[in-house]
C-alpha cells in the first residue's frame, strides 16, 4: 500500500512520516543551538554575574573566586584637628571632595594664636637685648674693665634668649604659621597634609573647638584594603603575594595576609588584600568579587581549565555551563576531569577565554527548560 500511487493514501502516509521525522529532528537541532536572550532588567533581577575563565593549572588556588568588602585601612586615614583652641570661621571643603596636599580645609580664629605670636615677639626682643649686652661685655672684658665671670653670664643669657626664640617660632610652625610678622594675626588656616578625599567634615562655622578636636577626616589617595573570606580548604591553596582580579578594575589587588585562625561564627578564614592602583573603580564598604590569577611566567602542570563549581548545572546526567555571547547565554556541555572541590577541571567543551555565568545559573536553567525566561 505504501507504494500504490493510484490513491492518495500512500502520499498522505509519506507526508505524515516526513512530518513525524521533522518533529523529532527539529527539537534536537534547536536544543544544540539554544540561545537565551535576556534584557538588562532580567539579568539584574536574576542577579547574574559572570567570570572569564583562564588556565587554572599555574597553582592550586588559581581561578578561585572569593567574596570581600572594600575597607579603608587605618594607615590611609588622616585626621585634621585644631592645633589650638579657637572658633571655626569657615569650612572650605565638603564630604567626597578631592583635595591636594597643602589645600586649605578650614579657617580658625584663635586668641591663643595671638598670645603665641606675642610671646615670640617678646622672645625676639629679649634676644636682641641679650645680644647687645653680650657685645658690650665682650668689649669691656677685652679692655680689662669687667671680670670673666660677668662675660660668661652674658653669654649664658644670650643663649637662653636664642633658645626661647627658637621654641616660640617652632610652636607657631607646628600650628601652620611659618612666617611670624610684627602684626598679630588671630586667623589660622588649616590645610590638608596629604592628597586624598574628604570622608567627613566634623566642624561647622561658629563652632568653638578645643585643641585637638577634629575638623575633618581625609582618606589618602590610592590606599584601599579588601577583607575577604575563604574556607580552610581554599585558604590552604593560597599564598601571600597572590594577585587577585577584581570585577570592574583593570589593575589587580595583592593578597597581603592570611589570618592563621578561623572565625568562631562561620569557620571561615579571614584574608586581606591591598589595592593601590590609581583608578577610580572601588568604593569603601563596596562588595567585590576577587578571582585568583596565575603568576606570570609560571609553568603549567597540565592544559586543563578551572571553573567555579557554582557555575555548573546538571541536566540529564550531563554538566553544562552558560557561556555569554554577543547574542545571549548559550548552555554549553562540558566534560569535567573532577567532580569535587570549589574549582572543577574541564577536560573538554571550553577553550579558555570564554565568559561564563557564575551566579544566577538556576534562573537560566529554568528558562532553558521552558519554565521561564526567553529562549530563541
Amino acid at each position: 500500500m505504501l507504494f500504490d500511487l493510484t490513491t492518495g493514501a500512500p502520499r498522505r502516509t509519506l507526508r505524515a512520516a516526513a512530518a513525524a521525522c521533522t518533529l523529532v529532528l527539529f527539537p534536537l537541532a534547536q536544543a544544540a543551538e539554544t540561545t537565551l536572550v535576556w534584557s538588562a532588567a532580567q539579568i539584574q533581577a536574576a542577579g547574574l554575574t559572570t567570570q572569564v575563565i583562564t588556565s587554572a593549572n599555574a597553582s592550586p588556588g588559581t581561578g578561585l573566586v572569593l567574596q570581600g568588602t572594600v575597607e579603608l585601612p587605618a594607615q590611609a586615614t588622616e585626621l585634621l584637628s585644631a592645633p589650638l583652641a579657637g572658633v571655626v570661621q569657615q569650612v572650605l571643603v565638603s564630604p567626597g571632595q578631592q583635595v591636594k596636599a597643602g589645600q586649605a580645609v578650614a579657617q580658625l580664629r584663635s586668641m591663643e594664636l595671638v598670645t603665641w605670636q606675642r610671646e615670640l615677639l617678646q622672645a625676639q626682643a629679649q634676644a636682641r637685648l641679650a645680644a647687645s649686652k653680650l657685645a658690650r661685655d665682650e668689649k669691656l672684658y677685652a679692655e680689662g674693665i669687667i671680670a670673666g665671670l660677668r662675660l660668661q653670664d652674658s653669654r649664658t643669657q644670650h643663649e637662653l634668649a636664642q633658645l626661647a626664640v627658637r621654641e616660640r617660632r617652632q610652636m607657631l610652625q607646628m600650628v601652620g604659621v611659618s612666617n611670624a610678622s610684627a602684626q598679630l594675626q588671630p586667623s589660622l588656616t588649616l590645610r590638608a597634609s596629604v592628597s586624598g578625599t574628604v570622608l567627613e567634615v566634623t566642624a561647622s562655622p561658629g563652632q568653638k573647638l578645643n585643641a585637638g578636636e577634629s575638623v575633618a577626616k581625609l582618606a589618602r589617595s590610592g590606599q584601599l584594603a579588601i577583607a575577604l573570606q575563604a574556607s580552610p580548604e581554599q585558604a590552604a591553596n593560597l599564598r601571600v603575594g597572590a594577585l587577585l582580579a577584581l570585577q570592574g578594575c583593570k589593575a589587580p589587588a595583592r593578597l597581603t595576609a592570611i589570618v592563621p585562625q578561623v572565625s568562631a561564627s562561620n569557620q571561615s578564614v579571614q584574608l586581606r588584600a591591598s589595592f593601590s592602583a590609581a583608578e577610580d573603580c572601588l568604593r569603601v564598604n563596596q562588595f567585590v568579587q576577587a578571582t585568583v590569577i596565575p603568576p606570570s611566567g609560571s609553568a603549567a602542570a597540565d592544559s586543563s581549565l578551572g571553573i567555579p563549581a557554582q557555575s555548573v548545572v546538571r541536566h540529564e546526567g550531563k554538566a553544562y555551563v552558560f557561556v555569554k555571547t554577543p547574542k545571549g547565554f548559550v548552555p554549553t556541555p562540558v566534560e569535567l576531569a573532577e567532580e569535587s572541590g570549589s574549582i572543577l577541571r574541564v577536560r573538554s567543551g571550553l577553550q579558555g577565554g570564554e565568559t561564563i555565568v557564575l551566579h544566577g545559573t538556576a534562573a537560566l536553567k529554568a528558562a532553558w527548560q521552558g519554565i521561564g525566561g526567553g529562549a530563541q
